[in-house]
């Protein structure tokens, strides 16, 4: 491949997030770097790049030039999925990993800084999956600081005001989270958080045990069990499956 149009999209952003984390933990891609580009030159950025890091060649070409103790680097974009519902949408998030530093790049190492991805939040792309070991040194994607406690704080100030239908939509929009090890965990503790501060203003009877929260439904739609990056489907089936369709959809739907 080395048309960037040929660029095969992800088909979600937890494919995205699961690629990367195969990418840094599994083939040490462990340095890493984030950027956007305007929507309408993204084609041209993803050449400037093929032709600066080779982000384009193919798996065997990958292999040997590892082999050659190489730098080798991969570019993965937004989900077309995850944009903006501008249209176009006004920039495009590219992740550039390498096993090595790149030349011309401002490359941050995943050991010493965890990688940190965006998401549309709030009118702008913001920090908010980062990427580093758990307690167990396992490599897992968690909720960016800031961006977990205000979900926390969210769901904790519905609670405390016996908001319950602000609180079953809040955690209804919990569930729908890359639930990877990481932010599993987080998403956990929101919810015993919720529960202990909702249970003890409002649903236990005076033998302690629980009533029925009415937000109940809400968790148990949750997934069951974290998200495993083994096995997952990381490309769509129907258009637009590469860069190059998503820009003749675009075109074709009066874009730029």
């Amino acid at each position: 491949m080395t048309d960037p149009e040929d660029y095969p999209l992800l088909r979600s952003q937890s494919a995205l997030l699961a690629q990367a984390l195969r990418l840094v933990s599994r083939d040490g891609y462990r340095y890493w770097q984030v950027q956007t580009t305007p929507t309408e030159k993204v084609l041209a950025a993803v050449k400037k790049l093929d032709e600066k890091h080779a982000v384009l060649i193919a798996p065997k070409a990958r292999a040997i030039r590892k082999e050659a103790r190489l730098p080798v680097a991969h570019l993965l974009l937004a989900p077309v999925s995850v944009m903006p519902p501008e249209d176009p949408p006004p920039t495009w998030p590219m992740l550039l990993l390498a096993t090595q530093e790149l030349p011309g790049e401002r490359m941050q190492r995943a050991e010493d800084r965890p990688l940190t991805w965006v998401a549309w939040r709030e009118g702008e792309w913001r920090p908010t999956y980062v990427l580093r070991r758990d307690q167990r040194g396992r490599w897992t994607w968690f909720l960016e600081p800031s961006f977990h406690r205000a979900l926390l704080e969210e769901a904790l100030a519905y609670a405390a005001e016996g908001d319950w239908r602000a609180l079953v939509g809040h955690m209804k929009a919990l569930g729908n989270l890359p639930m990877f090890s990481g932010v599993w965990s987080q998403v956990q503790e929101i919810r015993r958080r919720v529960q202990k501060l909702w249970g003890d203003r409002h649903l236990r009877d005076p033998s302690g045990q629980w009533k029925a929260p009415p937000w109940r439904k809400a968790v148990e739609a949750w997934p069951k069990a974290p998200l495993s990056p083994i096995g997952m489907r990381l490309y769509p089936e129907e258009p637009p499956r590469t860069l190059g369709e998503w820009w003749a959809m675009h075109r074709k739907g009066g874009g730029a």
